[in-house]
């Protein structure tokens, strides 16, 4: 990365979105990224940490909800009005992507954008920080969105895919050599069915997509102007009030229509300027209790006040001083919230949507 690129590049982190798949701890004002699943520092704390080992804290921008303010105590001083965007509501990752890059547009011309959504675990910082770093060095030289692609080791349809085209050079390597490749890309999928997902790995020619991209602001900005005209539109407007009093005005009238859309089915899946590049950092996106049970086991938090008598396969999460005693069980997920509780079968907490459609229908609002 040149020095150049370094003082233009900024860290967008999107942390608006809640998927409600880790209910009861996950509520409508406590998104998943503020979340702590696996008991290893909350999803944001976690992309926080890295964006700050590669650009300033100055260069960080957060794009949140409208509980944010409120949930940030928790993280630190870091976030300010210059750096914390209020959506007022969740309209999808393309809405969150152009209000950040009106705000950084304001700001910096010339900037390069690292969007890292607050939704993954990385097992590997070192090795993550080295290929977010390539892919900046790729994105200040070529004139493409570089996605970072991760290798798919099995079929999972909460995943996005990318399908590899041919291999392209890399400029001057800042990762070992061989751990990092580029390729065209062929095609972007924002999700399969299962019988898709296994077809995908079976023909080795697809990398699981991680929700992060690197681009030039301008080269952003013509994509949408492209492929988004509308939401090119809203962005300009944005863009004309960022850093002033009627930001958030503005704001409020844009969100008031836009319809939920992610920038991968509006944007990635269309353009012809993506190119992905593939690296091992130990990256994992949890979409569900039984993918932190693959994370880290079934040890879910103080095991002195978890007894279990001839059970096995137990996954307890509860509140500090509660007791958690199990007998006679097997493959079991206990979560408790302290207002409440969800005890299912391991390999069913995929089915946490439609448990909270029930609740929504029995008037339960009060715990979702």
């Amino acid at each position: 990365m040149t020095s150049h690129t370094e003082n233009h590049l900024y860290a967008v982190v999107i942390a608006g979105v809640g998927t409600r798949m880790f209910w009861p701890l996950e509520r409508e004002a406590r998104p998943m990224p503020f979340l702590d699943p696996a008991d290893m520092g909350s999803l944001l704390q976690g992309v926080l940490h890295r964006a700050e080992g590669i650009v300033p804290r100055e260069h960080i921008v957060l794009v949140a909800g409208l509980h944010a303010k409120s949930l940030l105590e928790g993280v630190g001083e870091l976030y300010s009005e210059h750096n914390l965007l209020i959506e007022p509501v969740w309209r999808g990752t393309a809405a969150s992507v152009a209000l950040a890059a009106a705000h950084v547009r304001k700001l910096d011309a010339e900037a390069v954008l690292l969007v890292i959504p607050a939704d993954h675990v990385v097992h590997d910082e070192e090795a993550c920080e080295a290929v977010l770093r390539q892919a900046v060095a790729v994105a200040s030289v070529r004139e493409a969105m570089v996605v970072v692609g991760i290798e798919a080791l099995r079929p999972e349809t909460g995943c996005g895919y990318i399908q590899k085209g041919a291999e392209l050079p890399l400029p001057e390597p800042e990762t070992p050599e061989g751990s990092s490749h580029l390729y065209a890309v062929r095609a972007v999928v924002e999700k399969a069915d299962y019988a898709t997902a296994v077809d995908f790995i079976s023909s080795g020619d697809f990398c699981w997509n991680s929700g992060i991209f690197i681009t030039r602001v301008d080269l952003l900005l013509h994509e949408f102007s492209r492929w988004i005209p509308e939401l090119y539109r809203d962005l300009l407007s944005l863009s004309e009030v960022a850093r002033t009093r009627d930001f958030k005005r503005v704001s409020a009238e844009v969100y008031a229509w836009l319809h939920r859309q992610s920038i991968e089915s509006c944007l990635m899946e269309k353009s012809k300027r993506v190119v992905v590049l593939t690296g091992e950092f130990g990256w994992a996106a949890p979409c569900t209790w039984d993918d932190i049970i693959r994370l880290k086991g079934t040890s879910g938090g103080d095991e002195k006040e978890v007894v279990l008598l001839e059970s096995e396969g137990v996954f307890v999460r509860k509140p500090p001083g509660r007791v958690v005693c199990c007998i006679g069980v097997s493959g079991l997920i206990v979560v408790d919230a302290g207002d409440a509780l969800l005890i299912c079968c391991r390999g069913e907490a995929g089915r946490v949507p439609g448990l909270l459609e029930e609740l929504k229908r029995r008037g339960m609002d009060e715990v979702l």
